[in-house]
């Protein structure tokens, strides 16, 4: 299982100006205040890493277009383990 941390996505496909703001205050605030290091399974600035990547797929899958191999990559592995609620 490869638990090197997850890309940022770079696509913003499907994310509004106020999310993409919102997401990187969060993300500096984990780097921050966040908890230690931690598995990619546990970690809470993984999960945010990954949740925009979900967004960017479910987006693409709406427009009928398709997604960078890096968004496709970066979902896949944590999917089988959480899903969104």
């Amino acid at each position: 299982m490869d638990e090197s941390p997850l890309p940022i996505i770079e696509d913003t496909t499907g994310l509004s100006a106020g999310y993409r703001t919102l997401w990187r205050l969060k993300y500096l605030g984990l780097s921050i205040f966040g908890p230690a290091e931690r598995t990619i399974t546990a970690s809470p600035r993984e999960r945010i890493k990954w949740d925009r990547a979900y967004r960017v797929l479910k987006a693409h899958e709406a427009a009928g277009t398709a997604a960078d191999e890096q968004t496709i990559y970066t979902v896949g592995r944590m999917e089988p383990r959480r899903r969104p609620q």
